[in-house]
């Protein structure tokens, strides 16, 4: 009998070990691990070892979502419309505790009174809903770097509770609860028992909680850490928020269900048919065989063009099923073409499970050191892009996605960077659907800890701390990039991986690179920490000079080069745009790059005056903190998806059609199509004549097709043009129709020439004066009358002090030598206030030497003032020679100029005018803000704004408003009178309702929002010869390019100032 009863021992353990599915008993063991702690004390916690990073969560699998028929599934996207899913979004109960010690003590047992917490919406992150504080910083750790270990009083967290009960249809499924991304470390209770515990913000955590669910209310418990030693791989250059920010849900699994599948869908038979393979695993749930059957199709607009069902007899446990099937004469996708095909998967056994997902067919490869996507090399016109909501931090809608891929749709942007983390769902759903190439990227950085490429590979001693090099990380890294792979693995928009951002390059990422290599050989790897090493595929530098990237070019190159960072658009920035890609067309090799960032990561918020701004680094109680101002705020659109200046330079540098002038006598124009996949026949093209400025003609180019990569010359019949004048012509390329979220009209790309001819000065009404200036002096005043106009001179200092054109005084503050621009992010980047502080204090002490005055009769009065600036030891001249019409030509010159100075930030003029001049028109680039280095996107013409809309808003004052290549502009009241500026030569003005040094941030950039600009009761004129460029090679050390300085030298440019009388 006792034998008998020990064989019956070893056979039923012997069929729990055949028939319990895997994870189930690795589920038991896992619990066994969990040391969570009420006590004050709390030792090992697993939030401080790095080998725990998981306990009792499920393996990572693709995104699907399930449904009760096929039907079901071919309409809809997402878990929100089917009965197998259950939000647990919205209100939640919360507790929020400063240190581990005060967390609420048993808070997850049933009988917990938890009726004094506070409601918090959830998704979101607690910190933006009033508990804590909103830290930003950049590499530096909020906490002391000692991984794995975090400060115990110093470790934020929040306590959840959520209540729900069971739709009484799910009874006898496998119920699952799904946590799409939690922000922190996070244990999980239900009913009072311990479910599990998962780190890592940015990919699901998902439980499954069949056994732990009571019959009516349910109650799920969550406690999530703030720091843990995942936020040593979580050092991303962001917001640090936390919590549960993005959905939660619960979801039902039938006995017979689809588990996981992965699709490949290749292209064969040079590119002409797809290469169709699909890989099922179907969970049988139960201790029998079961038979069961598998239905695949794929769908074309709702036509079928493949179908095929599989008998399965299914065996307890996990079973592989396969599908293959070659699809002649597919479709291609690409990020011009995304044609997609629904993919419908239905699992029949007692109930009914039918997915549907969108599939393309492309194809990738690297070949001859070229990235090419289905044979053809592309360039990635790409932009970094982090999670953020201007008032919800880290909680992005599916709304605010579809405004941000429509900007850059209707900007040429086409690629996208995943900085530095996989994001949500349905973000690659709409990339999938509208067409932008995507490199998905592993949620590592350990920045704080050190970086290749900025030192750490040439010193062992931080590398010994160091996670990427510590075997013990080594399951970390590896978990990363599988939970990153399992879920993202079935999107066509994804085509390249990458391993993290500045982390290092040890063994880790050796090892992830090769488990990616294993699993997926379709898609290329890349990690800009392996630039120098073996472990990447493509060579994906950040904030490369033009000169390197040339040097590489032109040295036995090895891979593909696409700059995964460039032209860091902090602030007033993106300068030289046009020369990189003057560089990038022309070499093989080098086939674009990911501009940092698309967003500025400001959050909205309000001063004591109940006024608006965005707020950065230091702000927002974070001012005795650890912070790196606004080193956040790198986007090309503020946090409200407004855009910056610098944006439409980026639509017109990125744009695929290339306009050149092939023959002005003959009238020809050369189109080039630059699309890799996209004929130019969904296009229609206009043109505008420019005569001085204002458009004299247009016309419309006939239709044409034009294949890509293939050019055209177009002959358009535009007048006659004449020396006399100046004309320019402009060509413009729109949509014909909507399509991929560009609307129809939409203008996608333009060029314009200058075809010739010669400008005049304007004529004034005072021209026909034939009177000579009479002149009167005393000690102290110069006045000058003539007919019409009066002007005068302060003698004591040399300045202008009336502007009178019959009217009333136009000048409040007179015409001053200036050299000195309000400093840009780029320019505290290279220490300017400090290297170049000489022409801050030449603009500021200008020691007067003397006023001399000349009566030249008919031809008018000269005055000339002389200055001494101590601070160059130089001099300089500015010369007023007023004509007997009124009109003032001003000659500005520097003298004595040491070439040992260094360059000057702006060379020009600033005076002030009373405020109702505050209409303006000028003959130049526009009609937004540009700089020499940053000018190819404004066309010349002639514009009218008023001063308020010259003025950019940075959400740090700084430099703004510029326009360059001007010929001339005038300032109005209501009435139409004022004065018209204008010059011989091409000179740069800005006006603004601010003083200069009110955009000034003083030598170490102080912490300045736009509620600090104050509209003063003034008119700011600055007319200049020249600025600097405003660069944007970096934010943090590189200087504008050499051409777009201004080097220092005995200087002069002039202008004349003239009335406009109505």
């Amino acid at each position: 009998m006792k034998e008998y009863f020990y064989k019956s021992i070893i056979n039923i353990l012997f069929v729990c070990l055949v028939l319990i599915p895997k994870g189930i008993i690795s589920q038991i063991n896992d619990l066994d691990q969990i040391n969570y702690s009420d006590d004050i004390v709390w030792d090992k916690p697993e939030w401080e070892n790095p080998e725990i990073f998981q306990i009792n969560r499920e393996e990572p699998k693709a995104t699907f979502y399930c449904y009760k028929s096929s039907s079901e599934a071919l309409v809809n996207d997402d878990w929100k419309n089917s009965s197998y899913y259950k939000s647990l979004n919205g209100n939640w109960h919360f507790n929020y505790s400063d240190d581990i010690k005060s967390r609420p003590k048993k808070f997850y047992e049933n009988n917990y009174d938890f009726s004094n917490w506070d409601l918090l919406e959830i998704p979101s992150n607690w910190e933006l809903k009033g508990y804590g504080i909103p830290f930003y910083t950049n590499i530096k750790y909020m906490f002391p770097a000692n991984p794995p270990f975090i400060p115990h009083d110093q470790n934020n967290n929040g306590s959840f509770i959520k209540l729900f009960d069971i739709p009484a249809e799910w009874l006898g499924k496998e119920i699952y609860l799904h946590f799409e991304g939690v922000s922190g470390a996070m244990y999980i209770w239900i009913n009072g028992k311990n479910v599990g515990y998962s780190e890592g913000s940015k990919t699901p955590a998902e439980f499954k909680i069949t056994d732990y669910l009571v019959k009516g209310q349910n109650k799920l418990s969550v406690q999530v850490m703030r720091w843990s030693d995942a936020s040593y791989m979580e050092d991303q250059d962001f917001w640090r928020l936390s919590g549960i920010e993005r959905d939660v849900y619960l979801f039902a699994e039938n006995n017979i269900s689809l588990k996981d599948f992965k699709v490949k869908t290749d292209l064969i038979n040079q590119f002409k048919d797809g290469d169709f393979k699909l890989d099922l695993e179907i969970n049988n749930n139960s201790s029998k065989k079961a038979a069961s059957k598998a239905i695949v199709k794929i769908l074309d607009n709702s036509k079928e063009i493949y179908s095929e069902e599989k008998n399965l007899g299914l065996d307890p446990g996990i079973n592989n099923i396969s599908f293959e099937k070659l699809i002649p004469d597919v479709k291609h996708w690409s990020a011009e073409t995304p044609n997609l095909y629904d993919l419908l998967i239905e699992i029949k056994g007692k109930e009914i499970q039918a997915t549907k997902i969108r599939i393309g067919f492309r194809n990738l490869k690297i070949k001859n050191n070229q990235f090419l996507v289905n044979g053809i090399p592309i360039l990635m016109k790409g932009v970094n892009l982090h999670d953020h909501h201007e008032k919800n931090g880290h909680v992005v809608t599916e709304d605010l996605l579809i405004k941000d891929l429509e900007l850059m749709k209707k900007n040429n942007i086409n690629s996208i960077r995943c900085s530095h983390y996989p994001k949500n769902p349905f973000f690659y759903r709409m990339c999938d659907k509208y067409g932008f190439y995507v490199i998905d990227e592993a949620n590592i950085e350990t920045h704080g800890m050190g970086t290749t490429n900025q030192g750490l590979e040439f010193s062992p001693k931080r590398q010994e701390i160091h996670p990427a090099y510590i075997p013990q990380w080594k399951e970390m890294h590896l978990d990363r990039t599988k939970r990153m792979y399992e879920r993202d693995k079935n999107y066509p928009s994804i085509v390249i991986w990458s391993l993290g951002n500045e982390a290092g390059n040890g063994e880790n990422f050796f090892s992830t690179y090769e488990w990616l290599k294993n699993i997926d050989n379709s898609r290329p790897v890349q990690y800009e920490g392996a630039t120098k090493y073996s472990n990447t595929d493509i060579q994906a530098p950040m904030y490369p000079t033009i000169e390197e990237m040339k040097d590489y070019a032109e040295n036995n190159p090895t891979r593909p080069l696409i700059l995964c960072e460039y032209a860091h658009a902090m602030g007033n920035s993106v300068g030289n745009l046009q020369e990189y890609w003057d560089l990038i067309e022309n070499y093989d090799i080098m086939q674009g790059g990911f501009i940092w960032d698309w967003v500025d990561q400001g959050l909205l918020t309000y001063n004591d005056k109940d006024e608006k701004f965005w707020a950065y680094g230091g702000d927002l109680g974070g001012e005795n903190y650890q912070n790196d101002k606004n080193f956040c705020n790198n986007g090309l659109v503020n946090p409200d998806r407004s855009i910056h200046p610098s944006l439409k330079e980026v639509k017109k540098v990125y744009q695929s059609i290339k306009f050149n002038i092939e023959s002005i006598e003959n009238k020809e124009i050369l189109i080039s199509n630059k699309y890799d996949f996209k004929n130019l026949n969904e296009f229609y093209f206009e043109w505008e004549l420019l005569k001085n400025g204002n458009q004299i003609s247009k016309g419309t180019i006939n239709e044409f097709e034009l294949a890509p990569n293939k050019s055209k010359i177009i002959k358009i019949d535009f007048p006659e043009i004449y020396d006399v004048d100046e004309y320019h012509l402009n060509i413009y390329a729109k949509k014909k129709s909507y399509g991929n979220l560009i609307p129809k009209d939409h203008t996608v790309a333009y060029n314009q020439f200058f075809l010739g001819g010669k400008r005049i000065n304007n004529k004034t009404s005072l021209d026909n004066s034939n009177n000579a200036i009479k002149v009167s002096q005393n000690k102290k005043t110069l006045d000058l009358f003539g007919e019409g106009f009066k002007i005068s001179f302060n003698k004591e200092n040399g300045r202008l002090t009336e502007i009178n054109y019959g009217n009333e005084n136009i000048i409040l503050q007179g015409i001053k030598p200036n050299f000195w621009r309000a400093p840009i992010d780029n320019d505290y980047g290279f220490l300017m206030p400090f290297k170049l502080k000489v022409w801050k204090q030449a603009s500021k002490k200008q020691n007067f030497e003397s006023i001399k005055i000349k009566n030249l009769k008919r031809q008018g009065v000269e005055v000339k003032t002389n200055y001494y600036l101590p601070d160059v030891k130089a001099f300089v001249d500015v010369t007023y020679s007023i004509k007997i019409n009124g009109r003032i030509n001003i000659k500005t010159s520097l003298s004595e100029i040491s070439e040992k100075l260094p360059v000057l930030p702006l060379f020009g003029t600033n005076f002030i005018i009373n405020k109702s001049y505050d209409n303006v028109i000028w003959y130049g680039r526009g009609p937004h803000e540009n700089y020499q280095d940053r000018k190819t996107s404004s066309l010349v013409g002639v514009y009218n704004y008023k001063v308020s809309q010259m003025y950019f808003p940075y959400i740090r004052p700084q430099e703004n408003g510029n326009r360059t290549d001007t010929r001339w502009l005038s300032l109005t009241n209501s009435e139409g009178n004022g004065i018209i500026i204008e010059s011989s030569n091409l000179f740069e003005f800005s006006s603004h309702h601010q003083y200069n040094d009110d955009f000034d941030g003083g030598d170490r950039k102080s912490q300045t929002h736009t509620y600090d600009i104050i509209k003063r009761p003034i008119v700011n004129l600055n007319i200049n010869y020249k600025q600097m460029g405003v660069g944007g090679d970096d934010s943090w050390g590189k200087q504008p390019h050499d051409e777009y300085k201004i080097k220092p030298g005995n200087l002069s440019f002039n202008y004349s100032i003239s009335p406009v009388i109505q």
